[in-house]
């Protein structure tokens, strides 16, 4: 049983389409959380700060630095540039986002108030169904390694590359 899910995983590693599509899905939301923050940055460092669950400095700073470092992600995803620590930074901010929609959960709150900023209300219920999707896409990213270098920069690179070596060593 474990052969054929192992064998399974392989398969949908190795499909470039599904993994390409994974990457601009997961690059795409990150752009669309980071540009739905930035503008109303301060308010969203305040929602951070009412999870305790960092101390105020750190929780400060995670505040103000996260939608800059989603949006950066987003558009290393986005454009194919640097795809495993990419998705690393995406399953360890994953990570925190299931913690807080979690924290959230038990405390009895129903919406996600920092998700997309104000612009698409998420329940804290959809909004970890959202974190866990992500981080699976993540991971799967992470351990398709070279099979994703459809409509990607370093992929781009890559057959430049191996065309002027060609060249060269005609």
């Amino acid at each position: 049983m474990a052969v054929i899910r192992s064998k399974q995983v392989a398969m949908v590693l190795r499909n470039s389409y599904l993994v390409m599509v994974l990457r601009l899905f997961v690059g795409a939301t990150f752009v669309f959380s980071a540009v739905t923050k930035l503008p109303l940055q301060s308010r969203f460092v305040e929602i951070v700060q009412s999870y305790h669950l960092l101390p105020y400095s750190l929780a400060t700073a995670y505040g103000i630095a996260l939608p800059w470092i989603e949006l950066l992600i987003g558009a290393y995803l986005l454009l194919g540039v640097l795809l495993k620590p990419s998705a690393f930074a995406t399953l360890l901010i994953g990570l925190s986002f299931m913690i807080a929609n979690v924290t959230a959960i038990v405390r009895g709150e129903l919406y996600c108030g920092s998700c997309f900023g104000e612009s698409i209300p998420l329940s804290a219920f959809h909004a970890l169904t959202l974190d866990c999707f992500l981080m699976l896409a993540a991971l799967l990213l992470l351990l398709a390694g070279s099979n994703s270098q459809l409509l990607s920069l370093e992929g781009w690179f890559a057959r430049r590359q191996r065309t002027i070596e060609t060249k060269l060593n005609a």
